[in-house]
């Protein structure tokens, strides 16, 4: 079993009445992370130009050696940071697989409130590889999908994910994931990021076969109570212990969750035949032959 932590630290800035505030306070993530004994710390608004990652990976990993991989993916929309991005960091020693780039929704990019021009803020994931004691050889995907929420159409329509475009957007999303994924060989993994949906259980499990570490209701992520900082596996693997970390001034809070193998299903008795003892086993139903869920 293995302990990981996801946190979208907003480049160390807390969120005060007029908004982020200057002064980087990744020292307080960095103190909401260190109670939670993570072994995997997946870190997304990254800022990427400093040490931001080892400075979270000290305080989530005191006295252990770690291994990052760390990527840029956008500028930045926060005061006093000037690039974005995605990293991952482990106390088990990490082989770092291409990064996932993902396309840019097909929508106007104007500001939801006050209709100006933005910038689309590339998103992505990044994919990571290692053997994880008893779990074996694990991936780690982390990252964040574009907030469809925080633009509207020419004509003042605001995007969803539940519907119109947003929603034809999440259906190539989750198609765009799965051929990275598996092109990637990816075959156990845990999923973890900002994603900036309502419905994110649709996309990451429905379409791409994930078991959500949520019950229902999932629990609010953000102070506003959304739950877009989420976690998903593999079915092979369960999430236990699954748990928010309420950081007061974050815009999104941290979570974690403990992965271990999923215990294998035993037959009823009366179910088992002869020949199926004879019988090779066949793929579950909605894998693919490489074994990335479809």
């Amino acid at each position: 079993m293995i302990s990981l932590a996801f946190a979208n630290v907003a480049g160390g800035r807390l969120v005060g009445p007029d908004g982020y505030a200057d002064a980087d306070r990744t020292a307080d993530f960095g103190r909401a992370l260190a109670a939670l004994r993570a072994d995997v710390l997946i870190v997304t608004e990254l800022d990427t130009g400093g040490d931001q990652l080892d400075r979270l990976a000290a305080a989530a990993m005191p006295g252990r050696r770690t291994y990052s991989v760390r990527h840029g993916f956008s500028d930045s929309h926060i005061p006093g940071v000037q690039q974005l991005g995605v990293g991952i960091v482990s106390s088990y020693r990490l082989t770092e697989l291409e990064r996932i780039d993902l396309p840019d929704p097909a929508i106007d990019f104007l500001h939801w409130r006050t209709g100006e021009p933005l910038d689309p803020h590339p998103k992505g994931f990044l994919v990571a590889r290692g053997e994880f004691g008893a779990l074996g050889e694990l991936d780690i995907v982390g990252g964040q999908v574009c907030p469809v929420h925080m633009f509207r159409s020419a004509e003042g329509v605001e995007y969803s994910y539940q519907e119109g475009v947003g929603l034809a957007y999440g259906a190539q999303l989750a198609a765009h994931l799965h051929a990275e994924l598996e092109a990637r060989g990816v075959l156990r993994a845990v999923v973890a990021g900002d994603l900036n949906m309502p419905n994110p259980r649709e996309f990451f499990g429905e379409r791409l076969g994930l078991v959500d570490a949520f019950g229902d209701p999932p629990p609010a992520t953000t102070p506003d109570g959304r739950s877009i900082d989420r976690l998903f596996c593999t079915r092979d693997l369960v999430a236990r212990e699954t748990e928010v970390v309420p950081l007061p001034g974050a815009d999104h809070y941290p979570v974690v969750c403990r992965l271990d193998r999923r215990p294998p299903e035993a037959p009823a008795i009366g179910r088992i035949r002869e020949q199926d003892l004879a019988r090779p086993p066949r793929s579950a139903p909605g894998t693919s032959r490489r074994g990335f869920a479809r």
